[in-house]
């Protein structure tokens, strides 16, 4: 999956670039998309990246890193911590981004696409340590310390916090619903286990029938002991 984003990615960029792609072409037109049936708009809006440079290395960069990693283990939806897991990840994230544009308007999403998938990695594993610029800094604290970045810069960071917002949108109907209401809403459809070869597979059962506690950042301070206790 990462391999053909990417490629998606290099194809729009260039064609544009060159004169061989109107990127207008590639928009989120909401227009054009119900009028027209231009329903490739809802794919290609995700990986305009606009023209070569800085800010399109830094995006690619975030996309190829993060979806790569986090393709070689996604949350057991249904099927096994398989690639169709993290298809019906991106599915989900698409759907919430696309919303998201038309109640703000906006025409591209591939900043806030790059920013949800490393959102939604950052907390299937929040504890691990990864590299910004050569600086360590722990993967719970990643997509802060980059709308940081950004912001130093001069950059715009509302298609980033949209990322955010919509990788824990995700993350709450994974985690945090079915723990509150004991009911499974985020569930791969057989179509993409079929496509993508995962199996059927539960995910982690933990009590009362919801999946087992989520990941907790930070420092493991112990059961520490009772104050005047021998």
């Amino acid at each position: 999956i990462t391999r053909c984003m990417l490629v998606a990615v290099l194809v729009m960029t260039c064609g544009s670039s060159f004169g061989m792609i109107n990127p207008a072409s590639l928009s989120l037109n909401w227009t054009q998309i119900v009028h027209r049936f231009e329903i490739w708009r809802l794919f290609s809006a995700f990986f305009f990246y606009g023209t070569f440079g800085l800010p399109f290395l830094i995006n690619l960069y975030l996309l190829v890193q993060y979806s790569s990693r986090y393709e070689e283990s996604p949350y057991n939806t249904g099927a096994g911590g398989t690639s169709a897991d993290y298809a019906w990840m991106l599915m989900i994230g698409g759907a919430i981004l696309c919303a998201l544009g038309y109640c703000f308007q906006l025409v591209f999403m591939g900043e806030a696409f790059s920013f949800m998938i490393l959102y939604v990695w950052t907390r299937k594993n929040p504890d691990e340590q990864t590299s910004l610029f050569g600086f360590k800094v722990q993967a719970f604290y990643l997509p802060f310390a980059l709308i940081a970045f950004r912001l130093l810069i001069g950059n715009p960071i509302f298609l980033d916090i949209l990322g955010i917002g919509a990788g824990h949108l995700y993350y709450f109907l994974h985690y945090v619903f079915p723990s509150s209401y004991g009911q499974t809403v985020v569930k791969t459809p057989a179509f993409l286990r079929e496509a993508f070869g995962g199996a059927v597979a539960q995910p982690p059962i933990g009590r009362a029938g919801a999946p087992a506690p989520r990941p907790q950042a930070g420092h493991n301070w112990g059961g520490g002991r009772v104050l005047g206790a021998d």
